[in-house]
């Protein structure tokens, strides 16, 4: 017997009982669909929670501080740590040698005021500085002008916020906006690339008339606006501004000499809880000056605020967390939140996917079953095609084809109705279902299927027809050919 006859016997087969057969392919999209909506919702929640937590952060994010202390495990008390590790260029080295670190970026950040229109408008900022160069690699998403690069090392250049318009007010007359109730897309007041100056100051109350004139005169720095940022998503109520991490530091002491000159402690040394710590290793920049004195080259102190590490992979933040607290930092990373989240409703999510694993036994039940039933109906069909001498690997082959077809016909449609399905759960949960476990249902679906789950269902729902075949088509080899030829 050929193949193709053995294919031909086998489809005209499935298609002798049709009633039968599409009863039976119906029981595996039953099978086939519940897998799958078991397992999108499972999917769906994990992608839910990782939007809600992404929304705050990115997830490949790990902020690295310094470990001021420890609680002991034996009395229960903190601990301060003396000797910390400093956060300083040798520690950005470090990090960035670790595998699987995609790239860093060093913070420091200070409050100040940003003057606008030469004096006409203000508004309270958060001056964030980061390397400019890694602005690209921590995908920061642009709406308008561009991201800080390397040309914006060592400049005043800064990027706001999508939020940062709103807080801008009338410096003459105008009410300070201390709130802005954000709605996702909104449209900005202003596009702040543009031919604007942009100045800042350490006085909170400048152009309020408040200045004492007797002192010595407020200063202010010049700044450019080179882009805004996108809109994150739910809303955005920050007051960030994003500048080259040295160009901040710079301003920072600029600044703060000018708010010292002016309230008299221009000659008061400012120590800011410096930290130093003795190292073989030289620091970038130079000594420091302490007290009076200056200090040797091997000497080190943290310099940024903190350090944000970005991982190429999302499984590799736990790790990659796990080295740099090896290194003596402390670290935190939304990833914890994720698993944590993950944890607490993995119990549920196995008894969805064990649901969907009972539904898909049941189908192959029903396939086996039609399989049998159909080798009673053609034992003597059986018969004949053993005493012309058909292989019995032709009978066998005959049956799991039959069998894999009947898998393959309902994992196709199972699929197919699976996507209705979806949609039918994704708009029962929008009405408040998602917000009792913690997800957005504006930005996400409780429900989620993607490609792979639907090869995956196909591949299951074919394997599992073959499978509930085997029986049958070994058992069809086995019969007698005289005793089959008997048979009525």
């Amino acid at each position: 017997m050929r193949k193709t006859d053995v294919l031909r016997f086998a489809g005209g087969n499935f298609l002798r009982r049709k009633a039968r057969s599409a009863l039976t392919v119906l029981g595996v999209i039953i099978g086939t669909a519940a897998v799958v909506i078991m397992l999108s919702i499972g999917i769906g929640m994990n992608k839910g929670f990782e939007d809600q937590i992404n929304s705050y952060g990115n997830i490949k994010e790990i902020n690295v501080c310094e470990r001021y202390g420890t609680i002991n495990e034996e009395t229960g008390e903190w601990e301060q740590n003396e000797s910390r590790a400093p956060l300083d260029d040798i520690t950005l080295a470090d990090l960035r040698a670790i595998e699987g670190v995609e790239a860093v970026t060093p913070k420091s950040q200070y409050w100040g005021v940003m003057i606008k229109d030469n004096k006409e408008k203000a508004s309270n900022a958060q001056i964030v500085g980061i390397d400019a160069a890694s602005m690209e690699d921590f995908g920061y998403e642009i709406l308008y002008g561009r991201l800080l690069n390397e040309s914006d090392i060592g400049t005043n250049n800064f990027v706001m916020c999508f939020n940062m318009p709103f807080y801008f007010y009338e410096m003459r007359g105008g009410e300070e906006v201390y709130w802005h109730d954000s709605v996702e897309g909104e449209e900005l007041p202003f596009n702040p690339v543009g031919d604007y100056r942009y100045q800042f100051t350490w006085y909170w109350n400048y152009g309020t008339g408040a200045v004492d004139t007797t002192r010595p005169r407020i200063k202010l720095v010049d700044g450019k606006c080179v882009g805004i940022l996108a809109q994150k998503k739910g809303g955005d109520y920050s007051q960030e501004i994003y500048m080259d991490v040295k160009s901040v530091q710079e301003l920072q002491k600029t600044l703060q000499a000018n708010q010292d000159k002016y309230y008299g402690r221009g000659d008061e040394p400012s120590y800011g809880g410096v930290v130093v710590i003795k190292s073989d290793r030289a620091v970038i920049g130079g000594g420091i000056s302490i007290g009076g004195s200056t200090t040797s080259d091997t000497d080190r102190k943290s310099i940024y605020d903190n350090i944000t590490v970005l991982a190429k992979d999302p499984k590799k933040v736990q790790d990659i967390e796990k080295q740099i607290q090896e290194m003596g930092y402390e670290t935190n990373s939304s990833m914890e939140w994720l698993t944590q989240l993950q944890e607490q409703t993995k119990f549920l999510r196995s008894i969805l996917g064990a649901i969907g694993v009972v539904a898909f036994f049941v189908a192959a039940i029903s396939i086996a079953n039609t399989m049998v039933m159909s080798i009673y109906e053609r034992t003597r069909e059986i018969g004949i095609m053993k005493v012309l001498g058909c292989k019995l690997s032709d009978i066998r082959g005959m049956f799991l084809i039959e069998a894999a077809i009947i898998g393959f016909t309902g994992g196709v449609l199972g699929v197919i109705f699976s996507y209705g399905m979806s949609a039918l759960v994704n708009m029962l949960a929008g009405k408040g279902g998602m917000s009792m476990m913690g997800i957005d249902a504006a930005t996400s679906n409780l429900s989620v299927i993607p490609l792979w789950l639907d090869i995956a269902a196909l591949i299951l729902a074919t394997a599992v027809g073959v499978l509930a075949g085997l029986y049958p088509a070994i058992r069809a080899t086995r019969l007698s050919a005289l005793e089959a030829i008997k048979n009525e």
